[in-house]
C-alpha cells in the first residue's frame, strides 16, 4: 500500500507546488531505504528543478535534472505507482529547455503531472 503522504505530494506536484511536494517527499525520504530510497530522491530532485526552472536558476535546474535521472535508475524496482519511463522522457525534455535557456535560446518549459500508471 502506497503511504498516503506519496499521493499528498503528488497532488502538490500536480498543481505545481514544486516546493511542497518537495518537502512531503523528503519526509517519506528520510523513513526509506534501498531503491525507494533513491527513487525518492528523484523525485524531490524533478520537483526542486522544476522550483529552480520556474525562478530562472538554469545552472540548479541542469544540475538537478542530471542527478534525477542516476537516481531514477537506481530506484526503478521501487517507483511505484509511476510510470518511469514517462518520467524520464519528461525530465530529458526539461533538460534540453533549460539547456536552451540557459544559452539565451527561446524555449519554454514544459510543466508536467507525474505520470502515474
Amino acid at each position: 500500500m502506497i503511504d498516503e503522504r506519496f499521493h499528498r505530494a503528488c497532488e502538490h506536484f500536480d498543481k505545481q507546488e514544486y516546493f511542497e511536494a518537495h518537502e512531503v517527499w523528503e519526509d517519506l525520504w528520510n523513513e526509506a531505504h534501498g531503491a525507494r530510497h533513491a527513487f525518492l530522491q528523484c523525485l524531490i530532485q524533478v520537483a526542486v528543478a522544476l522550483h529552480h526552472g520556474r525562478n530562472g536558476n538554469w545552472n540548479g535546474a541542469t544540475k538537478l535534472c542530471a542527478s534525477a535521472l542516476g537516481y531514477l535508475e537506481k530506484g526503478r524496482s521501487e517507483s511505484e505507482p509511476v510510470a518511469v519511463d514517462k518520467l524520464k522522457d519528461h525530465v530529458l525534455d526539461l533538460a534540453l529547455v533549460i539547456q536552451k535557456l540557459a544559452a539565451g535560446e527561446p524555449a519554454e518549459i514544459s510543466y508536467f503531472k507525474l505520470p502515474i500508471k
